[in-house]
């Protein structure tokens, strides 16, 4: 792939040269109705306009928030280049892709550090939970290592939620949309006294669902329930000193196992007796039991922070508890074939410490030390035609240390020289298999960013990402191999961010190229393993286009556009792995699609009174994706629409929504059969068409 990397060096190099071109003005303050509100991120840990930062950046205000309807990750990744987000077959499991880098799934971890106000998500499960009381949602792409903590090898997720005011706010809102799916959320916030406020929140959630197995009465199977709050107490006893604790706990019960045979399959089994006689279309959820799933959470952490005048130093200590399971039936028929039973239970304890420099100033730095302590259970039981297999159980101690730093120079008024670095030692230990190992690895990164003009920024940026190995929970009988390697890359990027026309364009483009050793990709078979295996060499190139338009003070447009280009460079034969090397070497890397492109619209009309009437039209492109590592599993392209019209107030809204308005239906996730050992291959269905209506009270 020399030849793609240097068409990529090219073409930045021509985009630049071109954007050069544009009539750029400066942008104005928000306020204006004319021209873009303004977007401030902390992504360094100072505030910065989203056009200053040398990053490719996707950042969410409030307002894009509500008027979205992001309550979770998944909706996020629909507005984000190069983001895929998909929802499995039971609650908290999900599969994040970040440019080509995926999320392992068991007991493996996620591809980006996932953050709530400052406070990693300590387990892979909690990447599915509601987003409810929001402020702002900010997607970093490329390896974030040296500022946000492990894990961050393709990128970051910052979470920030809505903080306590000095004077009293209430808010209440409440959804209810086809499948019996009703949504409930509350806010309070206010002064407790004059050092102390708080903030309270709530989200309930009761779905019945939409989706039917044809094989038990069509009884619903993507039903739900969830119920979580966030507490916060905000103490500021002097100008110097400022401690915020949280508290959070989730609670989700639902559907498990609603799988859709892939392919044609035949049991050598006998019939039941009595028979069953059923019309099961093709490729429709077959299950013979209704699958249950839950993910119970509890999270209690501090954020302290005090300035010493030559710096700030921050604290952040987090304790979470997790406990989650799912029973389900894995051979998508009427006969009791393959049935499994998941226990997953993890406590984690975090504390990170680091010291920020003062913004006013051409030195600026981040310097910190993080201590991660982890100890899970799962458990993966299968029964085998009404036989009780040997569950694979797993007790896996994990601690990761690391120390990180963070350097930006203003070596001109126009040229800023970034240099970041973070080491990690992390330790897995499995505790049933008397297994212990050590990875450990350097992450450099180097960014240089030049001002064209006031209101174009262009910069190169070249960075290592990490994601440490582990070991794989064995069931007797399997062939996987006890453990997988660490994985590491080297990302290379270029872009260019600007503001244009008087203020009503905004935009950014970013090209780039991975260089992957040993990247980690998830597999299971009928034993009840679950596996991580490592792919030895792999390449990865793409780009991201993003622009926010506002031609007339009542309409905005919003425009994302991703692609990847991949190869498997190097793969040798893996015990367990059921497809040779031959069939695998020059394939695409699976998991993302091949292009994404997005589109929304939106326009308010004002009728003068303080009421708008705001109209949006929201399209997705999903290009052709990979599902497999020969690439011979393939989903199609397809669109999503998703439309909205809301009468806002100050203190009120009342929106009507349909999201997939035509019903578009596409797999959200496949295994496929010659992989995994089973007797048919089998994916995970999309949501149906859903069309619901929401009211919102702020007071």
């Amino acid at each position: 792939m020399k030849d793609i990397t240097f068409c990529a060096s090219g073409a930045a190099a021509f985009v630049s040269l071109a954007l050069l071109s544009l009539p750029v003005q400066p942008v104005y303050a928000q306020g204006e109705d004319d021209v873009l509100e303004e977007i401030t991120v902390t992504s360094r840990y100072r505030a910065e306009k989203l056009s200053d930062v040398p990053d490719s950046i996707t950042a969410f205000t409030a307002a894009d928030i509500e008027r979205h309807q992001i309550d979770r990750v998944n909706r996020v990744a629909s507005l984000t280049p190069n983001l895929r987000f998909s929802d499995d077959q039971e609650v908290g499991v999900s599969t994040l892709v970040i440019r080509g880098i995926r999320q392992n799934r068991g007991t493996g971890q996620p591809p980006v550090s996932f953050r709530i106000d400052g406070v990693s998500a300590t387990n892979n499960l909690l990447t599915t939970q509601e987003l409810f009381d929001v402020e702002s949602v900010d997607v970093l792409r490329g390896p974030q290592g040296a500022l946000y903590g492990r894990n961050a090898i393709g990128g970051a997720i910052l979470i920030a939620t809505r903080q306590p005011t000095a004077t009293p706010e209430y808010g209440l809102r409440f959804r209810a949309a086809e499948g019996q799916d009703y949504t409930l959320e509350g806010s309070a916030s206010g002064p407790i006294s004059d050092t102390v406020l708080y903030r309270a929140s709530f989200r309930v959630q009761d779905r019945e669902g939409q989706l039917r197995n044809s094989y038990l009465n069509n009884e619903y199977v993507d039903y739900k329930d969830s119920t979580a709050f966030r507490g916060k107490l905000l103490f500021k006893p002097s100008d110097k000193l400022t401690i915020d604790l949280r508290g959070q706990y989730l609670d989700q019960d639902g559907g498990s196992g609603y799988f859709m045979p892939g392919s044609d399959f035949f049991l050598p089994l006998p019939p039941p007796n009595p028979p069953i006689i059923v019309d099961v279309p093709e490729y429709e959820i077959q299950a013979n039991k209704l699958g249950e799933s839950f993910v119970k959470a509890s999270e209690v952490s501090a954020k302290i922070d005090y300035d010493l005048g030559w710096a700030t130093l921050t604290s952040i200590t987090s304790f979470t508890d997790v406990d989650s399971g799912n029973d389900q039936d894995l051979d998508q028929t009427f006969v009791e074939a393959i049935d499994i039973l998941v226990i997953d239970e993890s406590e984690t304890f975090a504390q990170e410490l680091r010291l920020v420099s003062p913004d006013d100033r051409a030195l600026r730095w981040v310097a910190g030390v993080s201590y991660f302590d982890q100890d899970r259970f799962r458990s993966l039981g299968t029964t085998f035609l009404g036989n009780v297999v040997p569950p694979a159980a797993q007790d896996l101690e994990l601690a990761n240390f690391a120390a990180f730093g963070n350097l930006s120079y203003d070596i001109t008024d126009d040229l800023e020289l970034t240099l970041a670095l973070r080491w990690d030692e992390e330790t897995p230990r499995d505790l049933t298999q008397g297994r212990s190992n050590t990875f450990t690895e350097l992450q450099p990164k180097a960014s240089i960013a030049y001002n064209f003009s006031e209101d174009m920024l262009g910069y190169v940026t070249i960075g290592k990402g990490f994601r440490a190995g582990g070991f794989n929970n064995l069931a007797p009988g399997s062939n996987f191999q006890p453990g997988f390697d660490k994985e590491s890359l080297i990302s290379y990027e270029s872009g260019v961010k600007f503001n244009a026309y008087d203020g009503k364009l905004r935009g950014a483009i970013s090209l780039f190229f991975i260089d992957y050793d040993d990247q980690q990709y998830f597999l299971f078979d009928q034993t009840g393993t679950q596996a991580n295996i490592n792919v030895k060499k792999s390449e990865i190139m793409g780009g991201e286009l993003e622009l926010t338009a506002q031609p007339t003070d009542s309409f905005l447009l919003n425009f994302g556009f991703g692609f990847t280009d991949s190869e498997i460079v190097e793969y040798e034969d893996i015990p367990g792995v059921l497809v040779p090397a031959s069939e695998i070497i020059g394939k695409n890397v699976p998991g993302a699609p091949v292009v994404s492109a997005s589109l929304a619209m939106q326009h308010t009309a004002s009728f003068g009174n303080g009421m708008d009437l705001v109209s949006r039209a929201d399209f997705e492109h999903r290009g052709k994706t990979y599902w497999t590592l020969d690439n011979l599993d393939t989903q199609s392209a397809y669109n999503l629409t998703n439309l909205s019209m809301a009468l806002e107030k100050e203190r009120w809204s009342a929106r009507l929504y349909v999201n997939n308005v035509f019903d578009e239906e596409y797999i959200e996730w496949f295994f496929a059969a010659r992989f995994i050992g089973l007797p048919a291959d089998i994916a995970w269905p999309s949501k149906p068409r859903q069309a619901g209506v929401e009211f919102t009270l702020r007071y």
